[in-house]
């Protein structure tokens, strides 16, 4: 796995998901503000500690196993967070 590409992953994904909140915002009203501020809070919460976790590799750990297991916490990170927000649409 290439550094390079896991850290865009991180930053791509999560900038898609505070997208998709704004975009939420805007066609639902902001009667949810503090909700979808929740949920992207989690999300950049999220990339900090990925982000701290892909630059600071233990020097014990295998790096295949490791950034994958980073992978892997990433994408059910954006599936949880979607799923709140997708909890929210369905709260009207």
């Amino acid at each position: 796995m290439n550094l390079r590409t896991i850290k865009k992953d991180v930053e791509f994904l999560i900038a898609e998901l505070v997208d998709d909140c704004f975009i939420y915002l805007e066609l639902n009203g902001e009667e949810k503000v503090e909700q979808v501020g929740e949920i992207i809070g989690e999300a950049l919460d999220l990339q900090d500690n990925l982000m701290d976790k892909i630059n600071h590799r233990p020097a014990e750990a295998q790096p295949n196993k490791y950034y994958k297991a980073i992978n892997q916490e990433l994408f059910s990170g954006i599936d949880n967070l979607y799923e709140k927000l997708s909890a929210l649409s369905k709260k009207k």
